[in-house]
């Protein structure tokens, strides 16, 4: 067994072992919104990111795809149904990536469901878990079995770039010999992903699992690398620490169900859930900014999060991450010089002897790390405008369309009402046509509920009264 399947196989035997409830027949949720998170996923809830009220009125992630690379996703969960995508399998298993490989309980359909989870196992309203970003679509890609080594997770990353990812989540690794090196074949890949503007997220690793020594892919230049804290924002003290840490988010007392959508754990923890957290909030900010690129997603995220102490620091990074900041680029702007340590890490190493060979060979150049476009600073806010369905420029567009509709029409007025005037036209005369207008609907687009914002301006998430977080400090678990 290599270094990373046993982290694998310790992680999911410890799954397994707290999976002893058995949930009701499954029953369908509703195909969009309405969704309830279930009172153990505290991160989601009013005293937290409070989702609810502060994050899906926004977005729900629709319209972005995340690769779960990882031992495949079972399809089959009530949880995920119409949420998977076909995937691949990079070991040559039947399945295609929608079958979940790991032992004892499975690993990357419990990482799948906190990206993207429907709450829709149980006859109960929230009983199986909600996704950070319920609209999001999941790309299984299965790289891991006991016998893996770096060549299917390399193959992995590839093939979620050129099947359409826009964000790709590695709950995996393995020890690397500094937070500063990474394994050339796997760096190559993830810079594939980079120029193909495709954000990669991983967890820092687990020290119960692997000791305190840093993990690839969390060492990978651009790689945005995550740390896990507890319900009170205190650092889990099993989390691998270290410069490569951006970024942290919830890492214990997680909420999962098993395979078959039937046997779930309020225990859960590792970084391997803190990682796809972040990659569900990047779905959100992608799903609210389509054209932002990768760097500036991660550098929304990083500059967003909520201080622990010093900045940067081992543990946290920049802090836990905010989602409700995160989602609102106007209200809360990110200057183009704030902190962006993937971005920066990723440029040093296109310097590199491999890093240039790899630029060379895919046409990039330092000013470009997106691989397409302007090759804007990071942080700038170029790429900072809402998609139409949340306002911003989408509206520009459909007032300009409906003045020249009405400029159509008022014009079609003009010329009926003259040829009125003059009478019916003569044999041999040319016949009227189409009054030449474009063809409708011209959809609104949405709003925010009638007097809200997201968030009231200068508070994390609001909490009920008397609730509210001292700055600085993650609020503690609240159980109804």
């Amino acid at each position: 067994m290599t270094r990373r399947t046993r982290r694998l196989a310790a992680a999911t035997a410890g799954l397994a072992a707290a999976c002893a409830l058995v949930l009701p027949a499954a029953t369908a949720h509703a195909a969009t919104g309405g969704y309830t998170p279930n009172p153990h996923e505290w991160w989601l809830n009013a005293s937290h990111w409070d989702a609810q009220r502060n994050v899906w009125p926004i977005t729900e992630g629709v319209g972005v795809t995340v690769a779960v690379v990882d031992s495949g996703v079972q399809a089959s969960n009530p949880d995920l149904r119409g949420v998977v995508l076909p995937g691949g399998d990079m070991l040559g298993y039947p399945g295609n990536g929608e079958k979940d490989y790991a032992p004892k309980g499975g690993h990357g359909t419990a990482v799948a469901e906190l990206i993207a989870g429907q709450g829709a196992g149980s006859s109960r309203v929230g009983a199986d878990p909600v996704g950070i970003a319920p609209q999001a679509k999941i790309l299984p890609v299965h790289v891991i079995d006991p016998s893996t080594n770096n060549a299917p997770i390399v193959k992995g990353i590839k093939y979620a770039v050129d099947h359409g990812a826009s964000i790709i989540n590695l709950s995996l690794g393995g020890n690397a010999p500094s937070s500063t090196t990474c394994d050339p074949d796997e760096q190559e890949a993830v810079a594939y992903a980079l120029a193909h503007d495709v954000v990669v997220v991983a967890g820092s690793g687990d020290t119960n699992l692997r000791g305190p020594a840093p993990e690839e892919p969390g060492t990978c230049a651009g790689v945005l690398t995550v740390g896990g804290v507890e319900p009170n924002g205190s650092l889990w003290q099993d989390s691998v620490q270290g410069p490569q840490v951006s970024v942290a988010a919830p890492g214990d007392n997680i909420y999962t169900v098993n395979n078959n959508g039937q046997e779930y754990s309020t225990t859960g923890n590792g970084t391997s859930f803190s990682a796809p957290l972040v990659s569900g909030a990047a779905a959100l900010i992608r799903s609210r900014y389509p054209k932002m690129p990768w760097y500036q997603v991660d550098q929304r995220l990083i500059d967003t999060a909520i201080p622990d102490g010093p900045q940067p620091n081992n543990s946290t990074g920049y802090g836990i991450i905010n989602v409700t900041k995160a989602l609102e680029a106007s209200s809360y702007p990110v200057k183009a010089s704030a902190p962006d340590p993937p971005y920066a890490r990723y440029q040093a190493w296109l310097k590199t002897p491999a890093g240039q060979s790899f630029a060379k060979a895919n046409h990039l150049s330092t000013g470009n790390p997106a691989g397409s476009g302007s090759g804007t600073h990071p942080g700038s806010s170029a790429s900072g405008k809402p998609s139409s369905s949340g306002g911003g420029s989408g509206t520009l567009i459909v007032i300009l369309v409906v003045v020249l509709v009405i400029a159509a029409i008022i014009a079609l007025v003009i010329v009926l009402a003259t040829r009125n005037r003059r009478g019916p036209r003569g044999p041999g005369a040319p016949g009227g046509g189409a009054s030449g207008y474009p063809p409708g609907p011209y959809a609104p687009p949405s709003w925010y509920p009638p007097g809200q914002q997201y968030p009231p301006p200068g508070q994390y998430p609001q909490a009920p009264p008397g609730q509210q977080p001292p700055p600085g400090q993650y609020p503690p678990q609240q159980h109804p």
